[in-house]
């Protein structure tokens, strides 16, 4: 009866914990699709679950601004990102954009960085987003 009690509490102290936990976080890019056909000049939107959005330079928990790698392998954990033509950023806390780029086939991946630029965590990666850019619109 005695082991009986002590299960029962440990399962109740694992459900309690379960409610009380926090989602993962998640992000995305919500357009373009994977494998799109885009034009040179494109709308990009970015997707977050279980996080917030705030410009860069501001230290809140919990908070990011988006980043999009084109072409590369996002930095690691703690990493900060570079600011270059494969590395875009949007520090004023913006959720969606327009890219430019030359025809080709490119992977996008967004990322969300902390007030300093850091990558937060690898939840914070977004599944890398294939996209061809034609000629012309």
């Amino acid at each position: 009866m005695l082991a009986t009690s002590a299960a029962t509490q440990s399962l109740q102290a694992q459900a309690a914990s379960s409610a009380d936990a926090k989602p993962a976080p998640e992000i995305y890019l919500r357009a373009p699709e994977n494998n799109a056909v885009v034009g040179p000049s494109f709308s990009v939107q970015f997707g977050l679950r279980n996080y917030s959005v705030a410009p860069a330079g501001v230290n809140i928990n919990g908070t990011g601004h988006f980043h999009i790698l084109i072409n590369v392998e996002p930095p690691a954990v703690g990493a900060v990102i570079p600011a270059d033509s494969l590395h875009r950023h949007f520090g004023g806390g913006q959720i969606e954009t327009t890219l430019q780029l030359a025809p080709g086939t490119y992977t996008l991946r967004a990322v969300l960085a902390d007030h300093e630029h850091k990558v937060i965590s690898r939840e914070l990666i977004s599944s890398p987003v294939r996209i061809t850019v034609r000629s012309r619109d």
